[in-house]
This record gives structure tokens, C-alpha cells and sequence, in this order.
């Protein structure tokens, strides 16, 4: 890579810095956050005034973008090996803001990326996501994945490893949930991480839900912001943990009737299964 250029962060940009950072505490405090686990990406072109050739001076790294609709567009990345809980106190070393070059033979650092960061592993995987909301829910600018434990238990246990089961569950637990996503969360069978299996099957699990749990591994979420997302994976972990305190202390769980679960239905919508 050539000498390093930084572009200055304008207000909304430096908001989205220290959201992000934010972010990372959260999800460290809760747990969900071991070593580096996790990523973060968001699609931050409408924050910047300039395109194209006015980036030509930026530093280039060389690689094939398989998403054509990317192209042209600039997105704020969590670095590979980052630390969730280091991002805040470090974070042009633990974030990369990119331009992906028209061309789509590489991307421009446009800020962030010090010390020989590169994207997240995850960094196809990302990108196939983003281009499947630009065409299909494009106010969703922000992916999250993290590793909230409840939720993963959850699918340790078959009876739960099934779409309809685990949301009746869910709504069950905290009914507040059908208010703020009335869709309930997809489920994606396990595929190995980082490989272009589980980003089929998360697409799939996209196409109706905000929220896709992948079986064993961990969850991820779309939302307008950052904060977004990570307000609907709080909220439904926050209903699988209330299950499993009950379990845990030895008790059958009762949960809302199916009385109720009709009248949040019929209040605040359902959701295709």
C-alpha cells in the first residue's frame, strides 16, 4: 500500500466513530464479544461529499469485489482480529472506512486501517449482504454480528432449532417483542462460519427478518443504524435468557397463553411461516 492519506471525518461521520465504539463495549460487557469475535460493517456513501476520481490520491489495495452494486460506494468495516472492546480506545486501528473502486478491482482506505489493518474476514460476506439491501430494503445502511449466549443456547436444544418453535418461544417471553419486530427473527441452519454457504442461507433468511440466528454460531442484524441493530438482538436475547433463568431455577416455564400470543397478533401483525 502506498503512503497513507486520512480523510477528515465530518460530524456524521464522527458520530458513526464513536457509535461504533460504543458498540463494542456493549457487546463485551454482555459477553457476546470473546477475542475477536464478531463484525460490524456499515454503508456510509450519503455521509460523504466526494466520489470517484477525487479519492484516486487514496491508498489502493488490490481485490476482487464480487458485488457489482457496490461499486462506487463507501463503507465503514471492523479490521480483521479486532476486539470489540478495543475499538473505542483504538479505532483507526480496529476500523477502515473504504471506497470500493468502480472498477471493482480493489477498494481505497480512506480512513482508519493503521498499523496494516485489512477488512474483517467476514468482508465478502458483508458486501453480499449490503448489495441484497440496497436492491430490497435499502434504508438498512448497518450489519452486526456478535455472539449473544442466550440465543445460541437456545440452539443447542433440537425442539428449538426450528423457525416457528423458537419465535413462539420468543413472543412468549417477552411480548414486547411483537412490537418492534413484528416479523419475528429468521433461523439459518448451521453452515461453517465465514463461508459463502452461510451467506446463502443468511440471504434466504433476509429476504423476511431483520434478525437471522445462525444455528450454534451466533446472530445477526440489520438495522438503519448500528444502535438499531443492536437494540433488536438485545431485545430477543433478553427473551431467551428470561426462559432460560426460569429452566435454570428448576421450573417449567409457563410463558403468554395462546390467548395472548392471538391478541399481540391481532394488535401488532404476524409474521410468514
Amino acid at each position: 500500500m502506498s503512503a497513507m492519506k486520512k480523510m477528515s471525518l465530518n460530524k456524521g461521520l464522527q458520530k458513526l466513530v464513536q457509535n461504533i465504539g460504543e458498540l463494542g463495549h456493549y457487546l463485551w460487557e454482555r459477553g457476546w464479544a470473546e477475542k475477536n469475535a464478531g463484525n460490524i460493517s456499515v454503508e456510509v456513501t450519503d455521509l460523504i461529499e466526494k466520489r470517484g476520481q477525487a479519492f484516486d490520491d487514496y491508498p489502493k489495495v488490490k481485490r476482487e469485489i464480487s458485488e457489482p452494486i457496490c461499486g462506487g460506494r463507501c463503507f465503514f468495516v471492523t479490521a480483521s482480529g479486532s476486539r470489540m472492546r478495543e475499538i473505542a480506545d483504538r479505532p483507526e486501528e480496529k476500523m477502515i472506512m473504504m471506497y470500493i473502486c468502480d472498477e471493482l478491482d480493489g477498494y481505497r482506505v480512506l480512513w482508519g486501517g493503521e498499523a496494516g489493518a485489512r477488512p474483517t474476514t467476514e468482508f465478502a460476506s458483508h458486501l453480499k449482504l449490503h448489495s441484497f439491501l440496497f436492491e430490497n430494503n435499502p434504508s438498512q445502511k448497518a450489519i452486526v454480528h456478535t455472539h449473544p449466549s442466550h440465543l445460541i443456547a437456545l440452539t443447542h436444544i433440537e425442539l428449538y432449532c426450528e423457525e416457528k418453535a423458537i419465535n413462539r418461544l420468543l413472543w412468549s417471553m417477552h411480548p414486547e417483542l411483537k412490537m418492534f419486530l413484528p416479523e419475528g427473527i429468521g433461523l439459518a441452519p448451521y453452515r461453517c462460519p465465514g463461508t459463502d454457504e452461510l451467506a446463502e442461507v443468511t440471504l434466504t433468511a433476509l429476504q423476511e427478518h431483520r434478525i437471522v440466528l445462525w444455528e450454534k454460531h451466533g446472530c445477526l442484524a440489520t438495522g438503519v443504524d448500528v444502535m438499531e441493530a443492536f437494540d433488536l438482538i438485545d431485545m430477543i436475547n433478553k427473551a431467551a435468557q428470561i426462559f432460560l433463568l426460569c429452566r435454570c431455577a428448576g421450573y417449567e416455564v409457563q410463558g403468554l397463553s395462546e390467548s395472548q400470543i392471538k391478541e399481540l397478533k391481532n394488535r401488532f401483525g404476524d409474521f410468514t411461516q
